[in-house]
Parts: structure tokens; sequence; C-alpha cells
């Protein structure tokens, strides 16, 4: 009996050994191949500083509100942090940059208007239940029409009033826990394998958390009716309404993207309500994230390619539409939507041989 412990002892030591030789192994092999490649460089391509108009009272880079004159058309943009633009420039978020295109299309001979502005309303961490009165706020400020962004997470119930960005993002970049800290530092391998089960985690609970809200009787029924308040309040004040909807940037825009669904039913609460609605996906799609998002792996709003893109495809949509359309559902006039097109800017050809006309 003494001579089988002994034994079972002995195996049990040798396995032990053996467990700590294969770890061991494999974290040499991980210094190896970490002291070959040369460690990256840190980095960040955010503004050190952002810079306001001097006589603006918020942080949405709006100029203060003047009254209303009839040559001014005014076009609110209502949404959350998509629209706000955290860690850009406020001329940089796409409400700036749509206005900018529409004032290429202004001319000292145009009798209908002389200036536009694109009004950002944008309150990150807004749902759709707070921008109704966002967008009873803009027509009482004289918007003579709407624009509603629209993010997957807009069902989200909210009974504050969000005023910014708070916490951490939870969907971000692997952290070790505080307590194994200084046992990670060194257990460079462990600390490897942890940071890929927290990637596919994360991956799968971002995944879940949207789908949630949109199973959600509660979460859906507030967006649901939160709409339709909006659309109410619009139509009684006839100012066109119409939407934008954006992709998530936090899961590649592929094939495989998996929030599909959820675009399709906001859109078609859209349509019944009769809201002329854009969804960005396809403008998107195949873009790398790294080139999106406004800090990479960390947060997930769109950066200032992002925001280009989505004025681009905003104002074409709003021109096509309009060629279209005997008379425009979006409000949009139709001499804000002639600016030129160049389909190139590398050379120094005359504009009028370089003009197209968008694509019907």
């Amino acid at each position: 009996m003494k001579k089988l412990l002994q034994t079972l002892i002995s195996a049990l030591a040798l396995g032990l050994f053996g467990i700590v030789l294969s770890l061991g192994i494999l974290e040499v092999g991980f210094r190896v191949v970490q002291g070959l490649a040369s460690p990256p460089k840190s980095w960040s391509d955010r503004p050190e500083a952002y810079y306001n108009p001097r006589a603006a009272e918020t942080l949405q880079g709006n100029l203060p509100l003047r009254p209303k004159r009839e040559e001014v058309f005014r076009l609110a943009v209502i949404g959350d942090s998509f629209t706000f633009a955290p860690f850009m420039q406020p001329d940089d978020a796409f409400p700036a940059k749509l206005e900018r295109i529409f004032q290429m299309s202004l001319s000292s001979d145009m009798e209908e208007y002389s200036d536009v502005e694109v009004r950002n309303y944008g309150v990150p961490g807004y749902s759709t239940s707070h921008e109704v009165q966002e967008a009873r706020k803009a027509i009482t400020e004289g918007a003579d029409a709407l624009l509603l962004q629209i993010t997957l997470n807009d069902p989200q119930r909210k009974s504050y009033q969000p005023t910014g960005l708070t916490g951490q993002n939870e969907f971000g970049p692997y952290v070790p826990p505080q307590r194994f800290a200084h046992l990670l530092s060194w257990w460079r391998s462990a600390n490897f394998f942890l940071e890929r089960f927290h990637n596919t985690e994360t991956h799968r609970r971002y995944q879940e958390y949207y789908f949630r809200l949109f199973e959600s009787e509660a979460s859906w029924k507030s967006f649901d009716n939160s709409l339709n308040r909006m659309a109410k309040v619009a139509r009684r004040n006839e100012v066109p309404l119409f939407a934008v909807v954006f992709p998530l940037f936090g899961v590649p825009l592929d094939a495989n993207y998996p929030f599909h669904p959820l675009h399709e039913k906001v859109r078609g609460a859209l349509e019944q309500r009769e809201i002329p609605t854009l969804d960005l996906f396809s403008a998107y799609e195949g873009i790398p994230l790294s080139r999106l998002q406004v800090i990479p792996g960390g947060d997930f709003h769109p950066n200032e390619i992002g925001h280009r893109i989505a004025a681009e495809q905003i104002y074409e949509w709003l021109r096509v539409r309009d060629r279209s359309l005997e008379e425009s559902e979006t409000g949009i006039p139709s001499s804000l939507l002639q600016t030129p097109r160049m389909k190139t800017r590398t050379d120094i050809r005359l504009l009028a041989s370089n003009t197209v006309e968008p694509s019907e």
C-alpha cells in the first residue's frame, strides 16, 4: 500500500512537473516572439484641445440662435452622441459637414434663400424618448425641416436626463483584472489567453445587448411611441421629418454583420409613419473599423471619416430623391441640392469638364 501511494505521488509530481515545464516553455516562447516584435509606439490622433465658436452656448458647435429670416433655410439634426460627435472638433460632425455642402449651392443670384443653417441638436446619452423634446425645441427655434439620426441603442429606456458619455466602454479593449495585475505582468501567456477570451465574450455580449433592446416589449414600445410622438409633432407644425440610420461600429461591417434584422425593424417603424429614411450600412460596408472608429478598439463612435461619409451620403440621397419626386418629402429646397460634383480633385482640369450628375 505504501509503495502504491509512493508511486501515485511520484506520478502526480511528474505530471505536475510536466504541466509546469509546458507552461514554462510556452511562456518562454511568448517572450521570445514578443521580444522579436517591435513594441507598437503609443500615439493618438485625437485633438489636444477642442475649439468652439466663441459665442456658442453649448458644445455642439452651434452659433448663437438668430431671429429666423425667410431667406434662411434652417435644418435641425436631432440625435444622440453620433450627432454630437465626441472626441472630435464640432465642425467635423456630420451636421456641420452637411451645412458646408449645402452652402456651396448658394449663389448671389438666388431669389429663394441666401443662407442655410444646419443646427446640431445631438446630446450624448439621449434615446429617442428624449429627442422628442429636442424636436419641439428645434421647431420653436425656427427649423424648416427635421433630420432624425438613429442609432440602434435608441430604444434604451432611461428615466433620467443624460448629459454626456459616462463610464468606460463595457465592450472596449481587454484590461487585466486589477487583483491579478502583478501576476499577469510577467505571466504573458496567461494574459494572452485571457485577452482572447475577453474579446470572444465581449463580442457575444455586444450582440446580445442590442438584440435584447429590440426584443424587450418595454424598450421597443418606448422607441415606437417616441417615433409616433415625434412624427405627430412634425406633422402638427407642418415641418418635414426624415431619418438616417447608422450601423454599429463595434463589429466588422461585412457579410457577417449581425444587426440587419434590427435595421429592418427600425425601417418598418419609420415607413409605417411615412418618414423617408436613409440606411447608411452600405456606405460603410467593407471599410476596416480602424478607419471608422474615433478611438480604434476603445470607442466605437464614428470618426471624422465616418462623419464625412455620412454627410456626403445624406446629401446625395436628398439630391437623387428630390429629382425623383414632384415635391420633396424631406423639405430640403431643390436650390440647395445643386452643389457641383467632381469625380476627382487630382488635376487642374476645368470644373465644367469634370462635373457629373448623380446616378438616378
